[in-house]
């Protein structure tokens, strides 16, 4: 578990083995406990790693990296936060194995496992380092757990990614390796489960898939 307070502190608690708290080791914790003392502004955990988003733009990130979800270059496991972007990130997002990164020009990059195409770089090869996937226009991203999301500022709605329950929303469960989009305008807000999508629309209906 990942707890922003309203001063900027990070506390973390909970299962640690792959050094996903960032407590500088692999220890778990069963209290919260203080890993950063003040200026994060966003926070997103996957399975076993763990991303923190900075009021500079800086984003960090801890714990296993077997498939290149830190976005460090290499497939290490960090037990203590490490930077990956030193600027420019307004919104972070993570799966269960990779990670999402909105940055303030509205380009969204990716990074990590990318079996099913969760990516979107029309392609299923794993990345250890953020890629850019699309170049702007993205104002929200959310993330299930093999599934990608983003919301752009025209209102349209694009994912990515596995299928197999329908949680992109096709008509089909076949995977997408690279972004298709499903509503053209119209939506505010998104939000995505492990292998679920659900958007908010500016008439305030809310629609699943």
């Amino acid at each position: 578990t990942l707890l922003l307070k309203n001063d900027g502190s990070l506390h973390v608690t909970g299962s640690n083995g792959n050094g996903q708290l960032g407590t500088g080791d692999t220890s778990n914790r069963n209290s919260p406990f203080q890993i950063i003392s003040s200026g994060v502004t966003g926070i997103a955990g996957g399975t076993n790693h763990s991303l923190f988003l900075k009021s500079d733009g800086s984003v960090f990130a801890t714990g296993q990296n077997n498939y290149g979800q830190l976005g460090t270059g290499d497939t290490n496991n960090f037990i203590s936060p490490t930077q990956i972007f030193s600027s420019g990130v307004i919104q972070v997002a993570s799966g269960a194995e990779h990670s999402l990164f909105l940055k303030t020009d509205g380009s969204l990059w990716a990074t990590g496992r990318n079996q099913h195409g969760q990516l979107g770089t029309g392609d299923t090869v794993d990345r250890n380092s953020s890629t850019q996937i699309v170049s702007s226009g993205v104002i929200q991203v959310a993330s299930g757990s093999e599934h990608s999301v983003f919301l752009k500022s025209d209102g349209s709605l694009h994912v990515m990614g596995s299928n197999v329950n329908g949680q992109l929303g096709t008509g089909d469960n076949l995977d997408r390796n690279s972004s298709v989009q499903i509503l053209s305008s119209g939506v505010v807000q998104i939000a995505a489960g492990a292998s679920h999508t659900l958007f908010l629309k500016a008439d305030g209906s809310l629609w699943t898939f």
